[in-house]
């Protein structure tokens, strides 16, 4: 039964990165073909098999990650970390295809990205957010414990 729920959470994980990439892909083609505010990034031109190889192993981590069926790991870790997985991918693509990775969306004054950095974007939101909720939970039961702890040691020396 619960082999079954992770092969189907893990369904729904390949459709969400099947979808967010084939939708910064698209995005691109048309940006492309229109040439509607097209930049090559710099930055990713310089170092492209650097960048091509650190993707694949980064890629290939998390995915590792997330198809593991650690019950410990939720399902909005494995969603956000999805986005990432399709960010990296998507611009992977791109270096291999054209050499650079293609920006459009204009965010002000020669600042330019596409949906693939919006997603690695909302991964690294969604990860800070994440670990400071855990960290927060931890520190909160920490003082929990001391607060036992110390009362306990009231209690006794009565």
């Amino acid at each position: 039964m619960k082999k079954n729920k992770n092969i189907k959470e893990n369904k729904k994980l390949i459709i969400l990165i099947i979808v967010s990439l084939i939708l910064d892909q698209v995005t691109k083609i048309i940006s492309y073909k229109q040439k509607i505010n097209l930049v090559p990034s710099e930055l990713a031109m310089e170092n492209n098999g650097y960048y091509i190889i650190i993707s694949i192993i980064i890629v290939l981590m998390i995915i590792r990650y997330i198809s593991n069926e650690n019950t410990y790991i939720k399902k909005g870790t494995k969603t956000i970390l999805s986005l990432a997985v399709a960010g990296a991918i998507g611009n992977m693509i791109d270096r291999i295809w054209n050499g650079y990775v293609i920006v459009f969306i204009n965010l002000g004054k020669d600042f330019y990205i596409n949906f693939a950095y919006i997603y690695i974007i909302i991964a690294w939101v969604g990860m800070a957010a994440i670990l400071a909720k855990n960290s927060y939970l931890f520190l909160k039961e920490r003082k929990n414990k001391k607060v036992i702890r110390d009362e306990h040691k009231k209690d006794k020396s009565k």
